[in-house]
């Protein structure tokens, strides 16, 4: 017999009993949806834990610092790491070291500059945020005015400042405390920059005075110094603070970490001597002593020391975050990153998206059932016909493959069925997600959806129904090959 002829008996039997057929092939319409729809739900709170998670930073990127404490499993309790492994140019090499690392951006917690523009204007607001200026452009900054920091910028005082920047500079002489504020930017396209940051007129320079321009100064002690800067670039506006709050409020000045330490050295060398300061000692207190621009003097293994208090490592892929994290730690350092919290928020939603596939799967295992009892119901309505057909000499596999291929058919139809009627309940999801629904699953971003269907998924439910109608028909199809013929011929 034919593959064409086989398919056509099949297809003839199927629409013989289109009752029957049809309530089979529902069957599989609803497993078929209730598997695409439960896994489109863990997929789409997968993506919804992701979204939220990107919105507070790269995946990719990975946050380094000392470790300060080891956990004691015998006492259940923390405990001060004496040995700590210092954030210096070993630690660095070694970061870089690691497989799958793209970039590496050593970072110095600042205590304190003012830019000062054209010996007039300050703004007091403006953070100074270190970075490597050779990789500030892999770690996805966007540039809208000027450039990115570079190689060109390792080790100077050049920075890129952050849209907001310009609207915080305000003359102290003239302004009263309350006064000095000109506002965000709100996101509108038509917002004017107050004046050009990037023109080489303009002279800026950092100071550690916060009096500068409104405090008298004390001209019997050392000269306060002035660091001298230049802008070149301006990022662009921060979108996502924009959504979220309605205005743009980062202040932020990207500088390049050697460049910085030297501008800090020497600030603080300046404000020691006005104050007649130790160079070694803090302002603060005298039991602080901080090294080199860097944090505060704590780890010293075989004479080294942390000239660096922390680093932002970024991976080439998200699949390799969690391999570096651990290359990270077993150098002796302390890690955390945005994936960190994704895999939290995952896990704590396991046992639900468990649960959504078990019932898929008991749907599909109905249907499975369902197509079962419809192939062995045909046997006893075609009994006479198989003895027939093995009388005038029709192969076994061939009377097998009728079967099979019948079953496969109901699997086929109530798949690619299934799968069109999920794509209607989907939208009827996500809808009454919006509504404040998302938010019972703790998802917290405005983009998320609940349900989401990628067309693999599409593909994967089809092929299921149809293995699932397949096997469902194999002990129908065996029956009906060890029917005796003349048994089968007597039957009426």
């Amino acid at each position: 017999m034919r593959l064409f002829d086989i398919i056509g008996f099949a297809l003839s039997n199927f629409l013989r009993r289109k009752a029957r057929s049809a309530l089979t092939v529902f069957g599989v319409v609803i497993g078929t949806a209730a598997v695409v729809i439960m896994l489109s739900i863990g997929i789409g709170m997968n993506k919804g834990f992701e979204d939220q998670v990107s919105s507070w930073g790269d995946l990719r990127e990975i946050n380094v610092s000392e470790r300060y404490s080891n956990y004691n499993e015998e006492s259940d309790s923390y405990e001060a790491n004496t040995s700590r492994v210092p954030l210096d140019e070993i630690s660095l090499a070694d970061i870089r070291a690691i497989d799958h690392v793209k970039a590496v951006s050593p970072g110095i917690w600042g205590w304190g500059s003012y830019l000062i523009k054209d010996n007039l204007e300050r703004c007091d607001s403006a953070n100074i945020q270190t970075v490597d200026a050779a990789t500030m452009a892999d770690f996805g900054y966007e540039v809208l005015y000027g450039r990115l920091l570079d190689e060109r910028d390792v080790g100077t005082t050049n920075f890129v400042m952050t849209y907001n920047i310009p609207f915080n500079f305000y003359n102290p002489r003239t302004l009263g405390p309350d006064e000095w504020f000109k506002g965000y930017y709100t996101g509108k396209d038509d917002t004017e920059l107050p004046f050009d940051p990037l023109d080489d007129n303009i002279k800026y320079q950092f100071t550690w005075f916060y009096g500068y321009g409104s405090e008298p100064i004390d001209y019997s002690m050392p000269r306060i110094v002035l660091q001298d800067a230049k802008c070149v670039g301006i990022l662009v506006q921060n979108a996502s603070d924009v959504e979220n709050y309605g205005q743009d409020s980062d202040t932020n000045i990207y500088m390049d970490v050697e460049g910085y330490r030297t501008m800090n050295a020497e600030l603080q060398k300046n404000r020691n001597k006005y104050y007649g300061i130790p160079e070694d000692q803090d302002t603060i207190s005298s039991d602080v002593v901080w090294v080199g621009g860097g944090g505060q003097s704590s780890s010293v293994v075989e004479g080294r020391e942390s000239i660096y208090d922390s680093m932002t490592v970024l991976v080439d892929d998200t699949k390799y975050v969690l391999d570096v994290t651990k290359a990270i730690m077993d150098l002796g350092l302390e890690v955390n990153s945005s994936m960190d919290y994704l895999e939290q928020m995952q896990e704590q939603t396991k046992f639900l998206r468990s649960i959504l596939g078990a019932i898929g799967a008991v749907a599909f295992f109905v249907a499975a059932i369902s197509i079962a009892n419809t192939m062995v119901m045909s046997i006893y309505e075609r009994t006479r016909e198989i003895g027939i057909m093995k009388v005038i000499g029709c192969k076994l596999g061939d009377i097998r493959a009728m079967f099979l291929v019948e079953a496969a058919l109901i699997g086929v139809i109530g798949g690619v069925i299934g799968v069109a009627a999920s794509y209607g309940i989907s939208a009827l999801v996500n809808r009454l997600a919006a509504g404040g629904g998302m938010e019972a699953f703790g998802i917290y971003s405005s983009e998320a959806t609940l349900s989401i269907i990628p067309f693999w998924l599409d593909i994967a439910a089809v092929i299921l129904a149809t293995v699932v109608g397949v096997v469902s028909g194999l002990y129908p199809a065996i029956r009906a090959t060890r029917l005796s013929a003349l048994e089968a011929i007597k039957n009426e």
